[in-house]
């Protein structure tokens, strides 16, 4: 009996775990994606960085999240001629719908964006922040 009891916990527990919905987006996410739209709206103005000849690309480690823990992002962006990369931590949160990014795991300040659509080979991004909108699409490389 006592073996059925501990079979029965640990597939619950493998059960659980395999439905964490946070943990599915981080595996979605795990890759390099190609930005191939950034647009950026406020005050009833629309700035596309990509249309406008910019490049980019999010790389995304995969990691095991447990309760408190980052993992890593790199962000490079490129526009005239200059190159921007920003190495920075995230999580997913709210079941899967909330990536949330800082500079480092001991930044107290978080970025939120919005997971609109996540599939293994697109994702879509959206940021509210006052009156300005910023939507990121990506593709999976």
């Amino acid at each position: 009996m006592k073996k059925l009891f501990y079979i029965l916990t640990l597939s619950l527990g493998v059960l659980a775990v395999s439905c964490n919905k946070d943990q599915a987006a981080v595996k979605k996410l795990d890759g390099t994606w190609t930005i191939t739209s950034l647009v950026s709206t406020g005050g009833g103005v629309s700035f596309d960085f990509i249309a406008l000849g910019g490049t980019g690309t999010m790389m995304f480690d995969g990691c095991k999240l447990k309760t408190d823990e980052w993992c890593s992002m790199t962000s490079t962006t490129t526009f005239g001629g200059l190159t921007d990369t920003e190495i920075d931590v995230y999580k997913v949160t709210g079941d899967g719908v909330t990536l949330e990014s800082k500079d480092s795991d001991t930044s107290t300040t978080v970025s939120k964006m919005t997971i609109v659509d996540l599939t293994k080979t697109a994702c879509e991004l959206t940021q509210v922040d006052g009156t300005e909108t910023t939507t990121v699409k990506l593709t999976k490389n």
